[in-house]
C-alpha cells in the first residue's frame, strides 16, 4: 500500500507492553500511514498480540523472521517501507496520540529531511523529559534549523523521536549497524551532520518506558558486560572517524567529543562496580585508551559528577572510582557521603568533593484531608544520602508568573529502617491553614515544590508528585472548591474549580421556597 508514513516495530519478546504500543499507533489522529510490524524471533506470545492486530486493521502488515537483532530488523523495514516518510518505534514504547501529526506538519512546513520532537520517559508513577535533553535545552521552541547552527542536537541520538524522510535516508545511504549494540548511534550522527533542514517541535512525541527491569542489579550488570562497553566506544570512535574524514566543523567535532565524553562517563564509568573482575583489567584499559583520545580541554565543560568520575579513572583512582559507582548506584554497605549542615561531602585522598547538586530529594504525597480549620498532606520524603536532621520547606509557584509562595508548615519524622544514611527515608506533614490558602488566586495553577532550606544554586526544587495509588482532593473552602490534582506528568498541582457561586446559590434557595410538586 502506498502511504504518507511507514511506522516500523521490531518486535522480540515484548509482549506484556506490546498491546498497549500497538493501540497508540492505531490511534494515531494522522490516519495515512502502514505499520510494518517484524517479529524478530519471538518466544513470548508477542506473534499471537502481531497477528491480531494485522486481521483487525488493514493498515497493519506482520513480517516473520529469525532473530536478527535490532538493526537489522530496522534495516528491512525500511526496505519493506512504501511511506514517503518512516518513523521507527519500539515495541515496548508508546506514541502521544497527535505525534505523527505534529512530526509530519513540522516536516512539510519547511520540506525537512527529518522532524523530531520532545522525548518523555514514563513508568507506572510519572512522565519526565531525560536528563540530557533538559540539561542542554532540547525541544524547548519550533524551529528549522541544522546541526552547524545547533550542535546540541547530537547530544540526543535516538532514533526513534524522529520522522525521516524516506528519500533522504536511501540518497545518503543511512543504515543501521548490525549486529551490534549501539546500531543507532551512527546512523543519527550522520543523519544529523547531512540534513539540510531538521525541524523541531516542542511537543510530545515519543514516550520512552521505564522498563522495571532497568533498575534491576542483574540486569544492569548484563548492560555493564566488557562487550557492551567495548561496542558503544567502537560506535563512538567510528562516528568521531567519520566526522573528522568528512571535514565536519569543529563545533560540531566538539560537540560530538563532548558527547561521546558523557556518554562512556553517565553510562559506563559510573557503573564501574558492576564489571566483572574478571574483565576489569581489559575494561579499564579499554576505556581510559578511548577517554585519552578526546582533547583534554573538552572534558572542562563537564558537570562536576562527570568531572570527578574523569579524573578518577584517568588518574587509576580505581578503589575511589569503585566507591563513588557504588554511592551512585545506591548499592553501597558503609557510609560513603558525609553530611556538614545542609550539604553533602565525599572525601577522597586530600581532596573534598561536594556532592549535594547530584541528589535531588523526592516528596510522594499520599493523602490530603480536612482537620478543623487546615489541611493536611502528608505522605514520603527521601532525600538521599541524609544521615542527619536537615531542614526544606514546600511551596507553590504561580505557572502563569512564576511567582513563588511558601504556606503553611513542614512536619519531617523519620522512618525506622535499616538505612545506612538514618535520615535518608522519612515521612512527613505539610500543614495547610485555610486562611493561608486564601493567598492563591482562584483562576491560576499552582504547582508544589519542595527544596532543602540554604543555597539555591546548589539545593536544586523538586516537584512533588502525587502518587498514582492516590486520586485527586476537591477541599471546599467557603464556597471555593480546591482541587489537589496529578498532573499528566504525575506531579502535584493546585487549583480552584467551580464551586457554589452567589446565583447558582440564590437559585438553590429559590428552588427550596418554590418546589415542584
Amino acid at each position: 500500500m502506498v502511504c504518507t508514513v511507514s511506522v516500523i516495530i521490531p518486535v522480540y519478546n515484548i509482549a506484556s507492553y506490546l498491546e498497549e504500543c500497538l493501540y497508540s499507533v492505531q490511534n494515531q489522529s494522522y490516519r495515512d500511514i502502514e505499520v510494518i510490524m517484524i517479529n524478530d524471533g519471538s518466544t513470548d506470545g508477542s506473534e499471537h498480540i502481531l497477528s491480531r492486530f494485522q486481521k483487525n486493521d488493514t493498515r497493519f502488515r506482520l513480517f516473520n523472521q529469525e532473530n536478527q537483532g535490532l538493526g537489522y530488523t530496522r534495516n528491512r523495514g525500511i526496505s519493506l517501507s512504501s511511506g514517503r516518510y518512516v518513523f521507527f518505534l519500539d515495541g515496548d514504547d508508546i506514541l502521544p496520540k497527535d505525534a505523527i501529526q505534529n512530526l509530519l506538519s513540522s516536516a512539510e512546513a519547511c520540506d525537512a529531511d527529518y522532524a523530531v520532537g520532545k522525548v518523555l520517559r514514563f513508568n507506572d508513577e510519572r512522565k519526565y523529559a531525560p536528563p540530557r535533553h533538559v540539561e542542554f535545552n532540547l525541544y524547548v521552541k519550533k524551529q528549522v534549523t541544522t546541526i552547524e547552527q545547533s550542535p546540541e542536537l547530537l547530544q540526543d541520538s535516538i532514533a526513534c523521536n524522529k520522522l525521516w524522510k524516506k528519500e533522504f535516508l536511501i540518497n545518503n545511504n543511512l543504515t543501521f549497524t548490525e549486529g551490534k549494540y549501539y546500531e543507532d548511534l551512527f546512523f543519527t550522527m550522520r543523519a544529523a551532520v547531512l540534513a539540510k533542514k531538521i525541524a523541531v517541535t516542542n511537543k510530545p512525541v515519543y514516550y520512552w518506558r521505564v522498563r522495571t527491569e532497568e533498575h534491576n542489579r542483574s540486569i544492569t550488570q548484563e548492560q555493564m558486560k566488557l562487550e557492551n562497553t567495548l561496542h558503544r566506544l567502537s560506535a563512538l570512535r567510528q562516528n568521531r572517524q567519520w566526522l573528522i574524514e568528512n571535514h565536519a566543523p569543529a563545533k560540531i567535532i566538539e560537540q560530538n567529543d563532548l558527547k561521546s565524553l558523557i556518554d562512556v562517563l553517565r553510562l559506563h564509568v559510573v557503573k564501574f562496580a558492576l564489571v566483572d573482575k574478571n574483565d576489569r583489567d581489559e575494561w579499564q584499559e579499554q576505556v581510559i585508551a578511548f577517554l585519552r583520545e578526546i582533547p583534554a580541554e573538552i572534558a572542562k565543560q563537564l558537570a562536576p559528577k562527570e568531572k570527578m568520575l574523569y579524573e578518577l579513572i584517568l588518574n587509576r583512582d580505581f578503589y575511589y572510582l569503585e566507591q563513588m559507582s557504588r554511592v551512585y548506584m545506591n548499592i553501597e554497605t558503609t557510609p560513603v557521603v558525609k553530611q556538614k549542615g545542609q550539604r553533602f561531602f565525599v572525601y577522597i585522598r586530600n581532596r573534598m568533593y561536594d556532592v549535594t547538586a547530584d541528589f535531588k530529594p523526592t516528596m510522594k504525597v499520599e493523602a490530603v484531608q480536612k482537620r478543623g480549620r487546615c489541611l493536611i498532606v502528608s505522605g514520603e520524603l527521601t532525600i538521599p544520602k541524609a544521615s542527619q536532621k536537615i531542614e526544606g520547606h514546600v511551596y507553590v509557584a504561580n505557572r502563569a508568573s512564576h511567582e513563588e509562595i511558601s504556606l503553611g508548615t513542614l512536619e519531617c519524622e523519620v522512618k525506622q529502617n535499616n538505612d545506612i544514611y538514618p535520615y535518608e527515608h522519612q515521612t512527613f506533614r505539610w500543614i495547610l491553614p485555610l486562611k493561608e490558602m486564601a493567598k492563591l488566586k482562584k483562576r491560576n495553577v499552582y504547582d508544589v515544590y519542595y527544596r532543602i532550606n540554604g543555597d539555591e544554586r546548589i539545593h536544586r526544587p523538586s516537584r512533588v508528585r502525587l502518587a498514582p495509588i492516590a486520586k485527586n482532593y476537591q477541599i471546599r473552602i467557603g464556597f471555593k472548591i480546591m482541587l489537589f490534582y496529578r498532573t499528566d506528568y504525575g506531579n502535584l498541582s493546585i487549583k480552584f474549580v467551580d464551586g457554589i457561586g452567589f446565583k447558582s446559590t440564590i437559585k438553590k434557595i429559590g428552588s427550596l421556597l418554590n418546589p415542584r410538586r
